[in-house]
């Protein structure tokens, strides 16, 4: 198993590509903690996991608080005695759409604060834990538009996500020293509670239609595809690969540059 004896914090891992992850992670062996504000969805995730085999936690987390997200690690440690993998995965757009002046303060600070501040809170707070395990892997779950604004998406969504490209570069620098890897993922169109569209409606042809205008791939993708790219910066496979962008994203950003 490729995270045998591994234990992963995957933040927003109630459902969409957190929850992806948390799946795959577990079924190569790596002890999960799904960290979320929803605790009815949270539990199911962890109880599904468990029924199947793995093991899984969760601990309602609001990682845009310092003080819940020092108690996260606390008691991930208090659970497994070890963090050696953090996905930074919590994310939310509020399903705005505009440009600076037409966006609310109010949903700016939500935005930034969950997208940027609470990445940078669980690393803060995740880099003494793998220190003491001798390394560790952190993935940063940004977007393909962290570097293109020709759409859409808010102003805050795409600073946010810019912001985490950023933090990935900077992280990856000053942690090397102590085998602690940082990566980013860009998922482009993936169905998410985000994108409004379900897992099982993947093969309608009304929404595969809809990726002609965006992206060369017919295909939305599926949240387990940004799982299996977790996977990879996760484990040993990816040991020589720091500060790296891999995108998932079907093509779209051939489509955008």
């Amino acid at each position: 198993m490729r995270l045998n004896n591994k234990v992963a914090i995957i933040t927003g891992g109630a459902s969409g590509m957190g929850r992806g992850a948390a799946e795959i992670f577990a079924k190569e062996g790596c002890a999960v903690i799904i960290a979320g504000r929803r605790k009815s969805e949270g539990k199911a995730v962890a109880s599904m996991i468990n029924e199947e085999g793995g093991k899984a936690e969760f601990i309602q987390t609001d990682v845009s608080k310092s003080n819940q997200v020092q108690e996260l690690m606390e008691e991930t440690v208090n659970l497994y005695g070890k963090v050696n993998i953090l996905f930074n995965n919590a994310g939310i757009n509020n399903h705005v759409r505009g440009n600076p002046d037409e966006e609310r303060e109010e949903d700016f600070d939500s935005i930034i604060s969950t997208n940027l501040k609470g990445a940078f809170l669980c690393i803060k707070f995740v880099v003494p834990l793998m220190i003491k395990e001798g390394g560790g892997s952190i993935i940063n779950n940004s977007s393909v538009l962290d570097s293109a604004a020709a759409h859409t998406s808010s102003a805050a969504y795409h600073m946010s996500k810019g912001g985490m490209a950023m933090l990935t570069k900077k992280a990856c620098i000053a942690y090397a020293k102590y085998n602690i890897r940082v990566n980013t993922i860009q998922p482009g169109a993936i169905a998410t509670e985000m994108s409004k569209i379900k897992w099982e409606n993947l093969d309608n042809k009304d929404i595969i239609e809809t990726r002609e205008s965006i992206q060369p791939l017919q295909l939305m993708g599926h949240p387990y595809d940004v799982g299996y790219a977790a996977l990879y910066f996760a484990s040993d496979e990816s040991k020589f690969v720091t500060g790296s962008s891999l995108l998932v994203d079907g093509g779209m950003s051939a489509s955008i540059a």
